[in-house]
C-alpha cells in the first residue's frame, strides 16, 4: 500500500521534526523568525512551506458558503439545507463562491524568489521550489475557475513611500493565459517533485509528482470545458477559443494517464462488502486511492462536519444541516444497471405497501448506502427513525412536533425521532448524509478528524474518461468508467456516452464539492438549477389497531422539498471581480 500523500496543519507538521528543530520552531512563529534563520536550514524552510500549504483553497470540510453550515452541496441538486434561516435559502444561487486573496500569492512569490539563495543543499532547494510552484498553480486554479481571467502576479511587488499605488495594479490576463500558466507551472513542479516520500517519512504530508499531475488533470478539464461550452467575452478575459478545447482535453488525458500508468495508486478495495468498502474509503487514512490529502488533528486542528450533519436524535447541538434530495438518491442506479427511480407506486398509480421499509431501497447501488442515510438505517448503535406520520383508514396524521403521539391518549410518536419535518431542525427531505461521517461516535464541535482527499484515484479515472470521450476515444472512456462501476458493485457498461460519464461523476463524487463546479464548467447549472423544484421522500406508517407498530407496514410519498426552487442566472457562471482603484474590467452581467 502506498503512503498517503497528505499535508497537515502547521502544528501537526512540526511534530514530525526532530527535537532540536522542534524546539526552535516552537519558540517563535514564522513572522517573528528572521529571514536569515528561516532560510538557513531545512527545518526552517520546511516550516515556511507548511504555512503555504495551510493556505491552500482546498474546499474541504471547512469550506462553507453564505452561512454557517452552508456546505456547497446544499446549493446544488445534491441536497438542501435543513435550517430555514440564512441567505443560502434564497431562490437565487448567488455569488457565494468568491475567493480573491492575493496576499497568499504574494507569500508564495516571496518564497519562490528567496528559495534559490537558501542555505540548504541544491536538491532540497529544487524540491521546495517545485512545491511552491504547485501551490501557486493551485491558487491560480482556484481563482480562474471562479472569475475567468485574473491578474497574473508572479513577482513580489514593492511599494515605495510617496509613489502612486495605482502603478502596482496588474490588469487582468486572459482566461487562456491563466490556464496555460497553470499547466506550465505544474509541468515544472511534476518534473522536480519526488514520486514518493517512502524514504523520508517526515515529508509524508507534502505533495509529490502525482499530486501535481492530478491538479493538472483537473485544471485542464476545466479549461477544455470553458473552451467548448463557454463563450469568449471581453476580448478573452472570459472564455477560451473553441479551437483550443481539444488541446486541453488532451492535456487532461495525458496527466491522468501518467498517474494511471505509474501503478502508484489504485481504487480502494479494503472490504469485500461493497457498502463498507466505499464508506471506509473516506474514513481510512493512508489508503491506496489517496493521492493528496488534507489531514486533521484533534483538538487543535480539526473540523466540524460530524457536528453540523448529525441526524436529529444523534446530534450534540447543531446537526441535520445537509439533507440529500430524492433526486440525488434516485441518481444511484440499481445494481443491475437499471434506472435508480424508487418504486413508490404500482402500475395503477397506487402506493406500494412495504412490509419492511428498507425493501424500497433493495438492490440499489452500494455507494448510495455508503453516501446517504435512508429511513430506518442502523446508525451509531441505534436506528434512524424517519417517519412523516401515520395513515389510519386512509386518513393521514402528521405533526410539526416530534413529541406528538397517536392515538390521542397513546404513546406512539406520530413523527419519527429523526423527522422529517417541514419546520425546525430535522431533515426536510427524509435523508441525511453518511459520507465522511463517523459511524460509531457522536463528535463534538471542532473535533472531527476525518481526512479530506483533495485528489483521489477515482476522480482521476473519471477525468480520464470524460476527456477521452470529448476527444472521441470511447473505448478508453468506457474502460475507465467500468473500473469505477466494477469497484462500486454495479453492472458494467457495454457502451458509453458523455451523459453516462457525467452521471457517474455525480454519484461517485457526491458531496465531495465537485458538483457545483461541474455544473458551472459544463454550463448546465442554468438548466439543472433554474426554477427546479427538488423533492423529499415521506415514509408513512399504515396503522393497524391492536398490532405492534414494529409489525406495521409502510408506504412512501414523493413531495416537494419545503425550500424555494433554485434559479441560476447566466451571470453566475462567474463571480463578480472585486474592485479597487483603478477598477478592473468587470465580468459580464455585473457592470
Amino acid at each position: 500500500m502506498k503512503k498517503l500523500r497528505t499535508y497537515s496543519f502547521f502544528l501537526a507538521s512540526l511534530a514530525l521534526l526532530t527535537a532540536c528543530k522542534k524546539d526552535f520552531l516552537d519558540r517563535q512563529p514564522k513572522n517573528l523568525v528572521s529571514e536569515e534563520i528561516a532560510y538557513g536550514s531545512i527545518s526552517g524552510v520546511s516550516a515556511l512551506t507548511v504555512t503555504l500549504y495551510n493556505g491552500l483553497p482546498t474546499e474541504d470540510f471547512n469550506y462553507m458558503v453564505s452561512d454557517d453550515g452552508g456546505f456547497p452541496s446544499t446549493t446544488t441538486d445534491e441536497a438542501v439545507r435543513s435550517y430555514p434561516w440564512g441567505s443560502i435559502n434564497n431562490a437565487v444561487v448567488g455569488n457565494w463562491f468568491g475567493g480573491w486573496d492575493y496576499s497568499r500569492i504574494r507569500r508564495i512569490n516571496e518564497f519562490i524568489e528567496r528559495i534559490p539563495s537558501a542555505n540548504i543543499d541544491a536538491g532540497a532547494r529544487k524540491r521546495f521550489l517545485a512545491e511552491a510552484r504547485f501551490i501557486r498553480a493551485f491558487e491560480y486554479f482556484s481563482l480562474v475557475k471562479r472569475y475567468g481571467g485574473v491578474p497574473l502576479v508572479t513577482k513580489v511587488q514593492q511599494y515605495e513611500s510617496g509613489s502612486d499605488i495605482s502603478s502596482l495594479v496588474v490588469p487582468r490576463s486572459r482566461e487562456q493565459d491563466i490556464y496555460d500558466f497553470i499547466a506550465a507551472e505544474l509541468d515544472a513542479a511534476a518534473a522536480d517533485l519526488p514520486e514518493d516520500y517512502n524514504s523520508d517519512p517526515a515529508n509524508t504530508y507534502r505533495v509529490n509528482k502525482y499530486g501535481a499531475l492530478a491538479l493538472k488533470s483537473r485544471a485542464m478539464l476545466y479549461a477544455a470545458s470553458s473552451a467548448k461550452y463557454g463563450t469568449v467575452q471581453l476580448n478573452g478575459l472570459v472564455g477560451i477559443d473553441a479551437s483550443k478545447a481539444n488541446d486541453y482535453w488532451l492535456k487532461a488525458v495525458q496527466a491522468a494517464d501518467a498517474i494511471i500508468k505509474s501503478n502508484k495508486y489504485r481504487l480502494y478495495e479494503g472490504s469485500a462488502d461493497r457498502v463498507a468498502n466505499f464508506q471506509q474509503l473516506f474514513l481510512t487514512q493512508g489508503n491506496s486511492e489517496a493521492i493528496f490529502t488534507k489531514v486533521f488533528q484533534s483538538p487543535d486542528k480539526a473540523h466540524s462536519f460530524d457536528f453540523y450533519n448529525a441526524p436529529q436524535s444523534f446530534k450534540i447541538d447543531y446537526g441535520c444541516v445537509t439533507n440529500p434530495t430524492l433526486e440525488m438518491v434516485e441518481e444511484f442506479e440499481y445494481t443491475d444497471g437499471s434506472s435508480g427511480t424508487l418504486k413508490l407506486v404500482d402500475g395503477s398509480g397506487q402506493p406500494i405497501v412495504y412490509t419492511n421499509p428498507a425493501d424500497l431501497f433493495k438492490n440499489k447501488d452500494p455507494r448510495m448506502f455508503a453516501t446517504i442515510l435512508t429511513p430506518f438505517d442502523s446508525w451509531q448503535g441505534s436506528i434512524l427513525e424517519i417517519r412523516r406520520g401515520i395513515i389510519d383508514n386512509g386518513v393521514k396524521r402528521t405533526s410539526e412536533s416530534l413529541s406528538a403521539v397517536y392515538p390521542a391518549n397513546g404513546t406512539f410518536p406520530i413523527v419519527g425521532k429523526d423527522g422529517p419535518l417541514t419546520t425546525g431542525d430535522p431533515t426536510k427531505t427524509g435523508f441525511y448524509i453518511k459520507k465522511f461521517m463517523n459511524p460509531s461516535t457522536r463528535v463534538p464541535y471542532a473535533r472531527s478528524t476525518t481526512p479530506w482527499m483533495i485528489f483521489r484515484y477515482g476522480e482521476i479515472l473519471l477525468n480520464f474518461a470524460e476527456a477521452n470521450m470529448e476527444l472521441g476515444n470511447a473505448g478508453s472512456a468506457l474502460d475507465a468508467l467500468n473500473q469505477i462501476r466494477s469497484r462500486a458493485g454495479i453492472r458494467t457498461l457495454t457502451e458509453v456516452t458523455l451523459e453516462r460519464i457525467r452521471h457517474e461523476r455525480k454519484v461517485e463524487l457526491a458531496f465531495e464539492n465537485h458538483r457545483i463546479w461541474d455544473l458551472r464548467r459544463w454550463r448546465t447549472a442554468s438548466t439543472v438549477l433554474n426554477n427546479t423544484q427538488l423533492h423529499a421522500l415521506y415514509p408513512w406508517l399504515m396503522w393497524q389497531s391492536g398490532v405492534d407498530p414494529s409489525q406495521m407496514k409502510y408506504t412512501f410519498e414523493k413531495v416537494p422539498a419545503p425550500k424555494l426552487a433554485r434559479t441560476f442566472p447566466e451571470r453566475l457562471y462567474l463571480e463578480p471581480i472585486p474592485q479597487q482603484n483603478p477598477p478592473y474590467i468587470q465580468n459580464p452581467g455585473y457592470q
